[in-house]
C-alpha cells in the first residue's frame, strides 16, 4: 500500500501539500547516507580533488530531491496546483473536468490532460476473497484519495470564477533546473578528477 504524507494547513489558509511518503523516505536516507559520504570525502581530502570529488554525493542529493522530493500536489483554497520536477501548473477549481487515476494523478481539463509526477496511480494487488480465492483488487492510494476528496468537497465560493480572471498557468522551475544542473556539472567535475 502506498501511503501519503499531507500536510493540512487549512487553518492559515495555506494549501494542503500531498505526496507520497515513500518519496519522502527515499530522500531522507538517500541523503543521510550521501551526507556521511560526503562528510568522509572532505575530512579525507580536503583538497581541490577531494572538493571536486564531493560533488558526486551532493548530484545524487540533487538529482533524488529533484525526483521524489521537491514534486507534490497542492490543494489549495481556489486551485489546485502540480509541481512537478521541471514545470508547475496551477488549475483553478473550477476549470477541473474530471480526473484520470488509471496510471496516477491526471487532471482533466477543456485544454488538455495534466499529470501529476508525484501521485502514482492506484494499481492492483492480489487478495483472498471470502472463498478463499486470491483475486486481483484496486490498490488505492491515500494521496490521490485525498485530492478527489478535496474535489468533491468544494463549495461554491471556491468554484466561482467571477468574469474569468483565473486561468490555468504553466511555469518553469528554473531554480531547480539551475540547482540540476550546476550539481550534475559538479559530478561530471567529480568524476573526471577521480584517480585512474
Amino acid at each position: 500500500m502506498v501511503n501519503s504524507e499531507i500536510d493540512r494547513n487549512s487553518e492559515n489558509n495555506q494549501p494542503t501539500i500531498v505526496r507520497t511518503t515513500s518519496s519522502t523516505v527515499l530522500f531522507f536516507v538517500i541523503a543521510g547516507l550521501c551526507v556521511v559520504g560526503l562528510g568522509s570525502i572532505v575530512v579525507g581530502d580536503f583538497t581541490s580533488r577531494g572538493l571536486a570529488v564531493a560533488g558526486i554525493p551532493i548530484a545524487i542529493i540533487t538529482i533524488v530531491y529533484v525526483l521524489y522530493r521537491f514534486p507534490r500536489v497542492e490543494l489549495g483554497h481556489q486551485e489546485l496546483a502540480l509541481i512537478n520536477p521541471l514545470l508547475s501548473v496551477r488549475i483553478p477549481w473550477n476549470l477541473v473536468d474530471g480526473f484520470d487515476t488509471h496510471f496516477g494523478l491526471g487532471v482533466r481539463t477543456h485544454e488538455k490532460v495534466y499529470s501529476s509526477w508525484p501521485l502514482a496511480g492506484r494499481g492492483k494487488k492480489m487478495e483472498k476473497d471470502e472463498h478463499g480465492v486470491r483475486r486481483l483488487k484496486d490498490n488505492p492510494n491515500p494521496a490521490v484519495d485525498t485530492v478527489l476528496d478535496r474535489y468533491s468537497g468544494l463549495g461554491d465560493n471556491e468554484l466561482s470564477n467571477p468574469r474569468g480572471e483565473r486561468t490555468i498557468t504553466t511555469r518553469w522551475n528554473l531554480g531547480i533546473i539551475a540547482a540540476l544542473v550546476a550539481a550534475v556539472a559538479w559530478a561530471a567535475i567529480g568524476f573526471a578528477a577521480l584517480p585512474g
